[in-house]
Formats: structure tokens, sequence, C-alpha cells
């Protein structure tokens, strides 16, 4: 950086910090992947090979060019029934595999692996009683929250407190992440304590044994110099005072109306959001979700990768447990038939079908956030009085300022009718080229701006 952008820079940190009085929080970015992507192998529990195919090849290098840096990859990884060859905690084409991450690190996207510290098939052969813990004569236990039963997958909830869990597992991130490259994990929390609670919804109590668990998961990983995400139901966040992840994905069948301004606003950085298409009602759009994310320092997971098919629901030798996923991939398998040229579904939280714009529409909106949170950017969100206004800020509106060598605002609208936002000094409207000091936003609407 030369001295003409450190003195630019130094200006702007200043007014910002000068300017912005009252905000929710004030946030310096560090070591943040805000493109990230879910990509979807194949229809689990057909044998699935990752090996880069012409398809994979083209896709790969579109997302790499469109500015995602990390790849995350759901259970079909592995192989969890042990039907063609691989486990829980290995592929049934383990080169494959391999190939498929090399071919990542070679475009500069990193790669993790789903895993989970609760869910284990029960019927495997390695699984042992004294993972799990009884939780008998607890008046508010719902024991079918100690079982995950879905599509092809019978799983139980061990606890945090197993010696032999903790062991067991803490052997099987090392295996994933030396054997095949993996540049972290996804894990799915699979919490048996949720079991416990009357109403998912309702905060957590701390858990010291699940806190201990997780930060000696989290820093297996990050002796690796690798990457955590922590997958926690909902809107929930860990019940743990030590940091135990780098980034939160939440927000599944979380109401998309007023609960999802902001999901896991307060939260530990970063949070990832996940736009659920299946599991909520009252769908926003992308743009409208946009509005919703952004100014509090998120960005949602784009779903992608090879298409859901739904044939994967008659196969010898499985045994199926209904539920939410088997429904999903029926309706799938129904879709498919009559539109086998697409438009495609690419995963379990999408509606059928994907928005076939939405990669688009992703890559365009993740080029005006990205250079509002690049390194050692100041992200001041939902500010609420600042010298950058010229009034007050209208009712449901959220105003967040990112602070680096430009100066940047976004200005979000939750109300039901269009606003108007008046700024002290003339801004720019990025997509518009617009400038002045009177912006106005429909609703649920979002503006994104620089000083001028």
């Amino acid at each position: 950086m030369s001295v003409i952008s450190q003195e630019k820079r130094l200006s702007i940190i200043g007014l910002a910090e000068e300017k912005n009085q009252n905000y929710c929080r004030r946030i310096r970015v560090e070591s943040y992947l805000a493109g990230q992507a879910i990509y979807n192998l194949g229809d689990y529990p057909e044998k699935i090979s990752a090996r880069p195919t012409d398809y994979d090849h083209a896709l790969l290098r579109q997302l790499a060019e469109n500015g995602v840096e990390l790849i995350q990859l759901h259970e079909e990884w592995n192989d969890a029934n042990r039907l063609h060859g691989g486990n829980k905690f290995d592929a049934p084409d383990p080169e494959g595999l391999k190939e498929f991450i090399k071919e990542c690190h070679s475009l500069g996207m990193k790669v993790i692996a789903y895993l989970s510290t609760g869910f284990f098939p029960f019927e495997d052969p390695d699984f042992r009683e004294d993972f799990i813990r009884s939780y008998e004569g607890e008046p508010t236990l719902e024991p079918k929250r100690l079982w995950y039963t879905a599509h092809c997958l019978h799983y139980r909830k061990c606890t945090a407190g197993s010696p032999a869990w903790r062991t067991y597992l803490l052997d099987k991130i090392a295996h994933v992440m030396d054997d095949y490259g993996f540049d972290g994990i996804f894990n799915d929390w699979g919490y048996d304590k949720v079991a416990l609670r009357p109403a998912i919804v309702d905060q957590l109590p701390y858990d010291p044994e699940l806190e201990d668990f997780l930060r000696l998961t989290y820093s297996e990983v990050k002796r690796r110099g690798g990457i955590y995400k922590l997958h926690a139901d909902r809107n929930n966040q860990p019940p743990c005072r030590d940091r135990v992840y780098d980034y939160l994905w939440i927000g599944e069948a979380v109401s998309q109306d007023a609960d999802s301004v902001g999901v896991g606003k307060n939260y530990p950085t970063y949070v990832v959001p996940c736009m659920d298409m299946v599991n909520s009602e009252n769908h926003l759009t992308f743009e409208q979700y946009i509005a919703r994310t952004v100014p509090y320092l998120q960005f949602p997971l784009l779903k992608c990768g090879r298409p859901v098919r739904g044939e994967n629901l008659e196969l010898p030798g499985v045994t199926y447990y209904g539920g939410m996923e088997q429904n999903f991939y029926e309706k799938v398998r129904d879709y498919m038939r009559e539109h086998p040229e697409g438009p495609y579904v690419y995963s379990l939280w999408s509606s059928i079908p994907d928005d076939p714009k939405e990669g688009e529409k992703w890559s365009y909106y993740y080029s005006l956030y990205r250079p509002m949170v690049t390194e050692n950017s100041l992200v001041y969100v939902d500010v609420k009085e600042s010298g950058f206004l010229g009034a007050p800020l209208p009712e449901n509106t959220c105003m967040s300022v990112f602070a680096n060598e430009e100066l940047y605002m976004t200005l979000s609208n939750y109300g039901t009718d269009a606003c108007r936002i008046t700024l002290a000094e003339s801004w720019q409207d990025r997509e518009t080229g617009e400038t002045g000091t009177v912006f106005s936003i429909a609703s649920n609407g979002i503006r994104f701006l620089k000083k001028v």
C-alpha cells in the first residue's frame, strides 16, 4: 500500500470513528472468507464418486472466477451406511475425492468436510453404548430428539460428556484432514441436550462439557491451519463462553419475515446465513434476503454442484426411514421426471426448482459486498446515530458503515412501505451511479453507497 493510500485510509478510518456515534456492534474484519458455497456431489445412498467430471471442471472454474473462496461438502462425500466400501469418515472413492479437493485448491478455493460431534450411525460396527448418555427421568425430555432418523440415515446423538466418543471422534477428525487434504470441517453438531428443551427456539444454558468438546475439535482443526464451521440449528448459538468456531451456519427453518432480519446478528462473527426455501414460509426473494443479511456482516451460502435428481429412494439393501428429507427427495424425483432438462435443484434447502439465476444474483451481490469486507476493514453494524445522517433514520431501517481504503454504507428498509433517508453529505449509489444526499429505498430493499 502506497503512502497516498495509507493517508486516505487513515482519513477514512478517522472519519468513521468520529461520525458513527451509536451502533450495535463494531467489528474488525480478520481472516474472513466471505464467498462460500455448498457443493452437491450426488444423491446418497447411491454410490457417489467426487472425481471431477467435465461438468465439475467448468462449474468449479466458474465459481472461483465469481469469488467463491470456500466449498462446503455435505454428508454425501462419505459412505455413512457402509454400502459402497467407505464409512462415516471415508469416501467410497477416496482417490476421486482427493482429486476433487486438488482441483479446488488449484483454483484457489478451500474445501471443508461434513462431520458431526453428535450424529453417528446406530448400526455402525464402531458404535458403542457409552457414546451416548441416558436422560431417563428428565421431565422435559422428548426422546425422539435423541435420535435422527431421516431418509436412509439412522443416527444416535452422541454426548459431549463421553470420553470414548471424544477419543474416537478426535482421531477421525485428524484422519479426515490429514489423509484427504481437507482444509477444515463443517460440524453439524447434533447436540443431544437440545432434547431437554420443550421448545427448540429457547436459549440453551451454558454447557461446559459441550464447550470443552467443541473447543478440542476446534483446536484439532486450527492446529492444522484449518477452518471450522459449526451448524447449530435454526437461530441457535452454541451455549459456550469460549470461541468454538470460525463460521456459524444458522437460519435453517427460521421464518423469512421479521425473524430473519439479521439472524444471529449479535452472535460472534462470522455468521453464514442459510436461505432455507424448504423449511420456512413467506419466502423472500434473493434480493430481499441480501437486504436482511449484508448489513450485519453476513453473506448467504451459495447452493450449487451436481443437480439433485431424487432417484435414491428404492435402492436394494437400503432401509428407508421416511421423514422430511425423504419427502423432499420424492418431490424432486417427481419434478425431475417432468423436467429432465431443468431448471434443477441443488440442495436440501432449495426450492423445487432452485432459481436458475441464483448463481448470477449471488455473484452480482458478492461483487458489491467483497470490497466492503477486505482484511482489516472496520464495520459499524446497525448504526443508530451518526454524523453521516442529515435526519434521523426512519423506523424499520438499518444503516451500516464499512471503512477501509474507501468508505461504504448500506441502507436497508424492512418496512412495508418505501422510505427516504437523508444524509448530511453526498454519497453515490454503487449500482445506479446516482449521487446525492436523499435516497429512496423500496420495501425490503437495500442501497449500496460509497462516499464521494
